[in-house]
């Protein structure tokens, strides 16, 4: 049964956004096996963004589908700088499906879900983006020097983590 208040939402763009959810939240899990505080502090923030879609949905009218968190596919951390490549790159894949929802919530005319999208995802993605990047050359520049790799690690995560 439709619900009375859903107006101009289509059924796409409401399927998308619970799958979005469950990226988000799958997202938050994933950064808690980073065990960094830094990596804590955006698991928080993309569960955050998870519970924002989710009065979002409601607000809508649409339906919330909730599927199952399937543990990170991958728990082994060679250093600090492997970690942030690896959420560097996570980063950008969820920047590119909050832009798919983006593209198809525009090709519907939903205007709302575009407003909502760049105002509370857009903006944050990119600049996590960038001050993954920042880190990562940073702690590259740290870590070069053969034997004080750890102490560049340590001294990276003490002062700018």
């Amino acid at each position: 049964m439709q619900s009375a208040v859903k107006q101009n939402y289509h059924l796409e763009t409401e399927g998308d956004v619970n799958n979005l959810i469950n990226i988000k939240l799958t997202a938050s899990y994933t950064y808690l096996a980073l065990f960094s505080k830094y990596f804590l502090e955006r698991s928080s923030k993309e569960q955050e963004q998870a519970e924002q879609l989710l009065q979002y949905q409601n607000m809508r009218g649409g339906r919330v589908v909730l599927q199952t968190i399937s543990k990170p596919n991958r728990e082994d951390w060679k250093g600090g700088l492997d970690a942030l490549n690896f959420s560097l790159n996570y980063q950008k894949t969820l920047n590119s499906c909050v832009l798919d929802v983006h593209r198809r919530a525009d090709g519907h005319k939903d205007p709302h879900l575009c407003d909502f999208l760049e105002q509370h995802f857009l903006s944050d993605s990119h600049d996590i983006i960038k001050q993954l990047g920042d880190y990562m050359g940073s702690l590259g520049r740290l870590c070069a020097t053969e034997g004080q790799g750890g102490m560049g690690e340590y001294l990276f995560d003490k002062h700018t983590l």
